[in-house]
């Protein structure tokens, strides 16, 4: 394999979908929540919404379900169900992940995880994955003015590791990740073996697996 990663000092890690597999756990609230409405989302409508804030969520939903649907229910049934599927299968950290985090710990690159999940959210996936404490830098979207795509976590991530965005890899599955990374001037690499081709027009590079970028950062440091 070539070398092709560009020069970076740090790496920010997006979190859902990219560092923890939860993304089958946000469909199941989302879906179940809207059928108590009388709606069925479209796949397409689905995947639109995974890598937005909650308040994104909400205005596309209002506008897909209609005059019946009622912004508050709808988050107390979806947070709900959400837990209901988390306690039954559980949560996970995405392949590759443990790998990637121990090479960039044994090359003294520092790392940070930047999400549009609010705090006490944050924490409660972390927790439920087992990654409580592999992440000493956390930016979560209470903690900034405005959420992707807009670039204040990857920014806010960069000053807390005291490094330029321009130095930073962005990790990230989703193109509204992708986005909020270029805007921030940081290098938005794209991790998802199913990508889209408005996430592949944003990345500056693409891989499969969190795997494929340990194996090309190990390569970038052994040079």
């Amino acid at each position: 394999m070539k070398n092709l990663l560009p020069r970076f000092r740090a790496v920010i890690f997006d979190m859902d979908g990219l560092a923890i597999d939860s993304e089958p756990s946000f469909i199941f609230a989302w879906r179940k929540a809207a059928s108590e409405f009388g709606a069925q989302l479209e796949d397409e409508l689905v995947r639109s919404l995974l890598g937005l804030h909650a308040e994104d969520v909400e205005l596309a939903l209002k506008e897909a379900i209609g005059v019946n649907f009622n912004a508050s229910r709808f988050r107390l049934l979806a947070s709900q169900y959400w837990r209901d599927h988390v306690e039954r299968k559980g949560m996970t950290p995405m392949p590759g992940l443990h790998t990637l985090l121990g090479l960039l710990a044994q090359a003294s690159i520092p790392f940070a995880l930047a999400t549009n999940s609010d705090g006490a959210n944050a924490a409660e996936s972390l927790r439920r994955s087992g990654l409580k404490t592999r992440f000493s830098i956390l930016v979560t979207r209470d903690q900034v003015s405005a959420g992707k795509p807009e670039p204040d976590l990857f920014l806010a991530a960069a000053l807390r590791l005291g490094v330029s965005a321009s130095e930073c890899l962005v990790l990230e599955d989703s193109a509204v990740g992708l986005l909020a990374a270029s805007r921030a001037g940081a290098i938005p690499v794209l991790v998802n073996p199913r990508p889209t081709g408005e996430s592949k027009q944003l990345a500056a590079l693409s891989f499969q697996s969190l795997d494929e970028v340990a194996a090309a950062i190990s390569l970038s440091t052994s040079q």
